[in-house]
């Protein structure tokens, strides 16, 4: 057997000199690109893009597809990967009925704390944007790349250090991606944001997806403090460019594609902060683009280690994160977020207001519930 292994893997920027940008600057004009420092974007370059998988890919410019995603559609950009899935993988997993690892699990829930998850969001939405294409969205992943590591040299005692990975995986852009492999179960969210309606602006992403990011990163720092030892490889993946068609996700997923790695599950979370007002309390497991197996383990798991329930609903647009591009390559992916579709952060994600203090619906408490959740998808799938 391998020797157990657990990996972070950045997805970021490119490597270009960044500071961070206060918030608080005049609006930027969208037509005015060429005045603006600190952002790296080829309005006219031509990107193959995929809105269906029933319909054909197009050919459209970066500016087109930035207007897309103001208009709000969801995509694939398979420019640089238009046969991902091509060398699907061969390998099927089945789940336990039941949760199996509770003696563990339960060691580790108490040492969760929205201390931590505060702290690490108030810092991570505090810079100006995390656009996959701008000097602040390399230097927010470079803060994350740097808070992961810290937490590895404090926390991990040395059987954890001799089998931790962290590295940045490097793209053709300026942010890059965080990852890490016999079979594997990989944790996912995505560290960039945007603004939709002006690259340019503000784009603090406090829900979309600082939440998802910052959860697996307590997740990951408290599996530190309990000396938790995986039994088959554990990975968290910290994708760039999500926003941009899943672009770090897809250069990585077909890097493991390639190398013919084997995976046994994918957790993907995105936006877990919110709970609208006048709606019960919940985890929402998305049921499409995902592995229905897989998905309804995801369910045993809430019912087993959670303090709330969950509920089911679907994005209705295509490439909606990165658990998609997982499945898209025959891999086994589930996906969870903070609400019903209906029920999301929809009235801020994507704007300058997608912040910690926009509204007492953003919550903390509701984050742990998700920390809670991928603590126990780690363990309950590494440890066997």
């Amino acid at each position: 057997m391998a020797f157990p292994t657990l990996i972070i893997l950045a997805v970021f920027l490119l490597g270009i000199a960044a500071n961070q940008l206060p918030l608080g600057t005049d609006d930027l004009q969208f037509e005015n690109h060429e005045n603006v420092p600190g952002f790296h974007i080829d309005f006219d370059a031509l990107r193959l893009v995929q809105f269906s998988p029933e319909e054909d890919a197009v050919w459209i410019t970066e500016k087109e597809k930035l207007r897309a995603r103001a208009a709000g559609q969801t995509f694939f950009d398979i420019t640089s990967h238009p046969h991902l899935g091509s060398f699907s993988p061969q390998d099927r997993f089945s789940y336990p009925d039941t949760a199996q690892a509770t003696d563990v699990v339960h060691a580790v829930l108490p040492v969760l704390s929205t201390t931590y998850l505060a702290e690490n969001l108030a810092h991570f939405s505090s810079f100006r944007t995390r656009y996959y294409n701008s000097d602040t969205g390399k230097a927010s992943s470079e803060w994350l790349l740097q808070k992961i590591q810290n937490y590895t040299n404090e926390l991990a005692n040395e059987e954890q250090r001799a089998m931790i990975t962290v590295k940045p995986f490097t793209h053709s852009w300026l942010q890059t991606s965080i990852v890490y492999t016999d079979p594997t179960t990989v944790i996912g969210a995505h560290c960039d944001s945007l603004n939709r309606d002006n690259p340019f602006d503000p784009a603090p992403g406090a829900d979309d997806d600082g939440s998802g990011t910052v959860t697996i990163l307590e997740t990951y720092r408290a599996l530190l403090v309990t000396n938790y030892v995986p039994l088959s490889p554990l990975e968290f993946h910290f994708y760039a460019a999500e926003e941009g068609g899943l672009l770090g996700s897809q250069d990585t997923v077909a890097a493991y594609e390639l190398a013919g790695k084997r995976v046994k599950a994918m957790q993907q979370y995105d936006m877990t902060a919110w709970v609208k007002a006048g709606t019960t309390e919940a985890i929402s497991v998305m049921t499409n683009g995902v592995d229905r197996d897989l998905t309804e383990f995801q369910k045993t798991l809430v019912e087993a280690y959670l303090d709330i329930p969950w509920v089911e609903s679907a994005y209705p647009g295509y490439g909606a994160s990165d658990h998609n591009t997982w499945s898209k390559a025959g891999y086994q992916a589930c996906h969870c977020t903070e609400g019903r579709w209906s029920d999301m952060n929809r009235g801020n994600v994507h704007r300058a207001t997608d912040r910690i203090d926009i509204s007492a619906e953003f919550s903390f408490d509701h984050m742990l519930q998700f920390s809670k959740l991928a603590v126990a998808f780690s363990i309950e799938l590494s440890s066997y």
